[in-house]
């Protein structure tokens, strides 16, 4: 192949994404011509590029500065440049680089993608959804648009032609096009294998390490855990996990948090300091350097609190502890050979969906998820006045994220408006675009836009408050209620669920389950709607599991933290046992006080 088709060739892959090609290409005309100033600049890109992917910012701005030195406008160093700024923060400075490549190429697809993506995290919905739709019109085979731009519109609860936009991105997925990211199919309608399939197109598109083999550990008296996470600040995994922390034995259990992002200075932060024995702040750090840091740390298990919800898992990807566990913040498979096992429950991951997840699902007796809930005591129930709502109508409420809004539920819900007079849809203020969207497809359904009462987001405690002001949570579908459904759970408001096939629509099931109340589970969402009007017209009947919501608190193993952490800390052990007698990662189930694998029961 002559140099001008191998330079086509690399120019070809570098613009498909398919960096890895094209670098070697670009390697190759250099060999044949050192002084190609193009595939010079491409190579140097293409190294940027995957700093970038490897969070090494500050070494992909580097390189492109290397570019633009002898070639200042070169539009794929700016694009990347511009990525990586973003990546810091920098965002100003990002916005410049984006100025910059549009101002000579107003339909660089690769340019208005970043610039969404910087604009989605600067909480500029709207106009971050144009630039990715744009782009995914000029460039639908880029990498992960399509579901991007799905995902911003869901963000909004913008619908038109949501069925069209789902179909093709399924279609794209089953294909194993790198079209959706792995966290925000979930909320979709979507099947296990599908979700199956996305994480792991993804994992192997971004994730270009290779682990590192670790050394033997030695027999040991106290097995040390790490949990890794970007949420050890004012989040909720931070709400769900401190009781954890704080109830692990020590006398067995050595316990890190290494926290790979998130506010040092604020008060949860503070509050997981005082849990565990270690924290680490490493989110300064590439996934390279915190892997590093990581296995010098002597671990035995790591957990990682977020998997795709977050930092992709470039860390566990280097193998930084010999059992390495997929936990709590994301719901679904990881698809990814460096996750041993996930944590779930008999009801939120029954055995039979092994086939769905590259881990070993570990089943905890009760609910997978830990709360903390204890520690806000007693809660005074608002005035209904005081948090908008009117004083003697049937409340039901929905306080998930917008995202998991999507139009059969809604339909559902203005059904359930419609037939119980005075009622009111009682939503979480996510931002004033969906807000706004919502009350339009109120009224197009005939039901009038100020029926649906948005409240605003507020500090926890008066947050779980507010709850006992609302007669029936209505849950979300695909995507269920996950903190927000044990919050609700523990302010005593029955929650309707519909259970389906995935991790993310089992999570609520669980949560009732664990809670005593099995019976608020549907699996239709004709079931759903059925039980759903039948609780509005029955008062008595709805009393009734409030009260045995509220009696619940003390008895109910939902919120029974410390038995939760024995639970966990007996699969840990048997994680470790396990590994230290030289056996593979294998399925088991975990019971109260022993742990049951293929039969056998082991103390």
């Amino acid at each position: 192949m002559d140099l001008a088709a191998l330079l086509d060739q690399a120019l070809d892959f570098e613009e498909q994404g398919r960096l890895d090609e094209a670098l070697l290409r670009f390697e190759d005309i250099l060999v044949l011509d050192p002084g190609n100033s193009v595939a010079r600049a491409g190579a140097i890109t293409a190294k940027a590029s995957h700093a970038c992917d490897e969070r090494r910012h500050a070494d992909a701005i580097s390189l492109c500065n290397e570019v633009l030195s002898t070639s200042s406008y070169d539009l794929r160093a700016l694009t990347v440049r511009a990525r990586a700024n973003g990546g810091l923060g920098r965002h100003d400075e990002a916005l410049a680089d984006i100025q910059r490549v549009l101002s000579f190429a107003p339909e660089f697809p690769e340019a208005l993608a970043v610039r969404g993506v910087i604009r989605a995290a600067l909480g500029e919905t709207a106009s971050s959804a144009h630039d990715l739709e744009t782009a995914a019109v000029l460039r639908p085979d880029l990498a992960f648009l399509q579901g991007q731009a799905l995902q911003l519109s869901m963000q909004m609860c913008s619908w038109d032609g949501f069925q069209e936009k789902l179909e093709r991105l399924l279609k794209a997925v089953a294909d194993g096009q790198p079209a959706a990211l792995p966290f925000w199919l979930l909320s979709l309608p979507s099947a296990p294998r599908q979700q199956l399939q996305a994480a792991a197109t993804y994992f192997k598109r971004t994730i270009k390490s290779a682990p590192t083999p670790l050394p033997a550990q030695p027999l040991i008296d106290k097995i040390r855990i790490a949990y890794v996470s970007v949420d050890f600040c004012a989040h909720a995994t931070s709400h769900l996990v401190a009781g954890l922390f704080e109830a692990h034995d020590r006398a067995k259990f050595e316990v890190i948090a290494l926290a790979v992002g998130g506010n040092a200075f604020d008060p949860m932060r503070q509050q997981i300091t005082k849990a565990v024995d270690r924290l680490i702040d490493c989110a300064e750090r590439s996934d390279a350097e915190i892997a590093d840091l990581s296995r010098h740390q002597g671990l035995h298990i790591a957990l990682d609190l977020n998997v795709y919800t977050a930092r992709q898992p470039g860390i566990f990807a280097r193998r930084i502890a010999p059992v390495q566990v997929n936990y709590l913040g994301y719901p679904g498979t990881a698809a990814a050979p460096c996750y041993d096992y996930i944590i779930g429950d008999p009801v939120l991951t029954p055995l039979v969906h092994q086939p769905n997840f590259s881990e070993h699902i570990v089943q905890l007796p009760h609910c997978y998820q830990p709360n903390a809930l204890a520690r806000y005591g007693a809660l005074k129930a608002p005035r209904r006045s005081d948090v908008g709502l009117p004083e003697n109508a049937f409340v039901f409420c929905c306080f998930n994220d917008g995202f998991k809004i999507l139009p059969d539920v809604f339909e559902v819900w203005m059904r359930l408006l419609r037939g119980v007079d005075g009622s009111v849809l009682w939503l979480l203020q996510n931002s004033p675009i969906a807000a706004k969207n919502l009350q339009a497809e109120a009224a197009k359904r005939g039901v009038a836009p100020e029926r649906l009462v948005f409240a605003p987001r507020v500090p926890i405690g008066q947050h779980l408050a507010r709850y006992a002001a609302a007669d029936l949570f209505l849950d979300t579908f695909p995507y269920n209620a996950h903190t927000t459904a044990t919050d609700a759970l523990w302010a005593g408001l029955p929650l309707l669920t519909c259970e389906g096939d995935t991790f993310a629509s089992r999570v609520a099931a669980s949560a009732l389950t664990a809670a005593g109340v099995p019976e608020l589970i549907t699996h239709s969402l004709g079931e759903y709607e059925h039980l759903a009007s039948t609780l509005a017209h029955d008062p008595v009947q709805l009393a009734g599991i409030r009260a045995r919501l509220r009696s619940g608190r003390d008895t109910a193993p939902l919120f029974d933290t410390v038995r939760y952490t024995r639970n966990i800390e007996s699969a840990y052990q048997q994680m470790w046992a396990r590994h230290q007698a030289g056996l593979s990662p294998h399925a088991f189930t975990v019971t109260e006080g022993a742990v049951h694998e293929r039969g056998i029961v082991t103390p």
